[in-house]
């Protein structure tokens, strides 16, 4: 998840809002100090109203990049010839239209590729988690991954349902080491109760839920002269929102 202030919302983000993603369907500024911002979640709509420098968490965010892919320049043919060599990822426009191989003789460029990745964290249950050995589901398309977190704590990729009830377990443990006992109460999830209660080892109150976190990464090829025009930074989330949306179209 990534913080962003609401003045830089747009319509189809994908907030955080509680603790339940919510798709943004229209903005409106009442006030220099009031933006209302409509929600919509598995059927149901509600507007809620922020001030244009609140920070709220994006689930949804979406990134564009670049390779440079270059050959040698056979000075006989002008054509590439051997080893095809790539940049690296470049974000920032600027970085793509000065790359250095667009401007030696001794090179030509043969593609330009954009990639287009899309980062969606979804908050779920213990129960959703796969269940004890069993494997993490991957995505059907090739490349894209599955993995899990907790959301404010503990590493940033888990595998596996075991890896986050490992996670959580050693969290327990360390609070029932450092902190004081836990209280077990008769709950199945006691074990995490005086844990979650613990501002030395959660500082909101879903600090200790999972997520699931789908990567999804998509790729084709353009000319230079369809880079976004007069713009030299890497894209916002609204603007990397816009371009590969109109991309799948």
């Amino acid at each position: 998840m990534r913080q962003i202030e609401v003045r830089h919302l747009y319509e189809g983000a994908v907030i955080l809002d509680g603790f339940r993603p919510a798709t943004v369907t229209a903005l409106e500024n009442r006030s220099p100090y009031t933006v209302a911002v409509r929600l919509h979640s598995t059927g149901d709509n509600w507007t809620a109203l922020y001030s244009p420098a609140a920070v709220v968490l994006l689930c949804v965010v979406p990134a564009v990049a670049w390779r440079v892919h270059h050959q040698q320049r056979d000075r006989s043919t002008g054509e590439g010839k051997g080893a095809t060599h790539s940049s690296s990822r470049l974000s920032p426009v600027h970085a793509v239209r000065r790359y250095w191989a667009y401007g030696v003789d001794h090179q030509t460029v043969v593609r330009l590729e954009e990639e287009h990745t899309v980062v969606t964290s979804t908050p779920i249950t213990l129960d959703q988690l796969p269940g004890n050995g069993q494997p993490t589901p991957q995505p059907t398309e090739c490349g894209d991954r599955r993995f899990y977190q907790l959301h404010r704590r503990g590493p940033l990729v888990l595998r596996t349902g075991d890896d986050v009830r490992q996670q959580l377990t050693n969290i327990a443990e360390l609070h029932d080491r450092e902190h004081g006992k836990r209280d077990e109460r008769g709950n199945r999830l006691a074990p995490l109760h005086s844990a979650q209660r613990c501002s030395r080892c959660v500082v909101g109150p879903h600090d200790l839920e999972p997520v699931e976190v789908v990567i999804t990464r998509r790729y084709h090829d353009i000319d230079l002269s369809e880079l976004p025009q007069e713009w030299d930074y890497e894209l916002s989330p609204a603007q990397a929102h816009a371009r590969i949306t109109a991309a799948s179209l």
